[in-house]
């Protein structure tokens, strides 16, 4: 009967660090916001895209790679984003074209950190994820619209930036976002922007 009992509480106890392990590893580890604008990377396109977007990260708490001048580590991002067009009447706007959209992303993110000294990390970070894209054609001056060929879209990006503060809590990071379904439907038109990002992690 004792045996039985204490292999019942045992086995409880062990439940419930497995369980609290687990809610602990869907706590987010960091926040951040963007602000990006429409990067005209196709010749003969003429659109104007604001991108205002946010992010909660989890990290992978695992490092690929340490010495004492590198660190390769990994995290994921949730996103959401608001793009905006700032096209006016005088543009002659694409009528079936959408000024408006939404985007929410997830993505793996590769992040390559140097180490100069303990409270100064410039990084570069990679990623590719998956995005839903509320819109399949968006706004640009002329007739045509860009059409994305469909809501699912690749989102990859490319960063560079600078962790710093007493324990590398605060980022600010530059660089390109685009967007495409790499030829998984018909039409393909992709948007790109240029985005500057300001991050806290705890």
């Amino acid at each position: 009967m004792n045996r039985a009992f204490a292999s019942l509480c045992l086995s409880t106890m062990l439940l419930i660090q497995t369980q609290t392990t687990q809610a602990e590893d869907l706590v987010p580890d960091g926040v951040n916001v963007t602000y990006g604008q429409y990067l005209a990377v196709i010749s003969g396109r003429s659109a104007d895209y604001t991108n205002l977007r946010l992010g909660i990260t989890w990290d992978w708490k695992k490092h690929f790679y340490q010495s004492e001048s590198l660190l390769l580590s990994s995290y994921f991002e949730l996103a959401a984003s608001s793009w905006k067009s700032n096209l006016t009447a005088k543009d002659n706007p694409s009528p079936d074209g959408k000024d408006k959209a939404t985007a929410i992303s997830f993505s793996p993110v590769l992040r390559m950190a140097f180490l100069p000294n303990a409270s100064f990390h410039p990084f570069i970070d990679l990623g590719v994820g998956a995005a839903y894209l509320s819109e399949k054609d968006l706004e640009k001056e002329k007739k045509s619209p860009i059409n994305m060929g469909g809501h699912w879209q690749f989102e990859i990006r490319a960063m560079a930036g600078v962790e710093f503060g007493s324990d590398q809590q605060y980022e600010i990071s530059y660089g390109w976002y685009h967007y495409s379904n790499a030829g998984t439907q018909s039409l393909n038109e992709s948007v790109d922007f240029h985005v500057i990002t300001l991050g806290y992690n705890w």
